[in-house]
């Protein structure tokens, strides 16, 4: 049974309809999403919730920094985004993924024939590949030189700032101790050396205010 099938039985199981997933497959956004969602399935987090909520809201963080909003055309301008220093081909799905290859038994190549065949593969090949290489973590390695790798590319450099972004939100705690304390500090800085590489904040203020002089 090839990985996709699996993918798409555990989502029928849960109530989706095939044929929606059939459609779903043709866009690499929403397959990413079918492939988080069955990784992550059954997984938790240390405060209870269900962990496939954390890729989501790094989506989340992403489409709330440059703006998109679902289903909305017209929300962004690509060209302007690049521009102006703002990655957007492949972020997406590397929030989406992030913790996929580092959490689950799918490994990289596996996600690339998933993404083959459903006629996807030249744009993992493009955007996605080296990023999700990139941003998943090898254990062996310590935090700060994990960090430095991110660092190596604009997409998974980015999307690591997604991902610290959500990991520093206080309240998801169940306890807020000295270590965690210490965490949220790491975290932080992290964020800001990533930016101090790219300037994606200042990136973003600067995109976003060009595109509302051309609405």
């Amino acid at each position: 049974m090839s990985r996709l099938k699996e993918i798409h039985d555990y989502l029928v199981s849960i109530g989706k309809k095939e044929e929606d997933l059939e459609q779903l497959d043709k866009f690499s956004v929403y397959l990413s999403m079918e492939i988080m969602e069955y990784a992550h399935r059954n997984q938790k987090r240390e405060n209870g919730e269900d962990y496939a909520n954390h890729p989501s809201r790094c989506l989340q963080n992403y489409r709330d920094l440059v703006g998109i909003i679902p289903d909305d055309y017209f929300c962004i301008d690509k060209d302007m985004m690049y521009e102006n220093g703002v990655p957007y081909d492949g972020v997406q799905e590397v929030c989406l993924l992030h913790d996929v290859i580092e959490d689950s038994d799918f490994s990289l190549d596996e996600i690339e024939e998933i993404f083959k065949e459903c006629e996807l593969g030249d744009f993992f090949k493009l955007y996605i590949k080296e990023p999700l290489k990139l941003i998943t973590h090898d254990k062996r390695m310590d935090y700060f030189s994990y960090i430095k790798v991110c660092m190596e590319n604009p997409i998974s450099a980015l999307c690591k700032m997604m991902d610290l972004q959500d990991n520093t939100y206080i309240l998801s705690l169940t306890t807020f101790d000295e270590k965690n304390y210490k965490r949220a500090q790491d975290y932080l800085m992290y964020m800001y050396l990533i930016n101090l590489k790219y300037r994606f904040i200042e990136n973003v203020k600067k995109y976003r205010e060009e595109f509302s002089k051309d609405e």
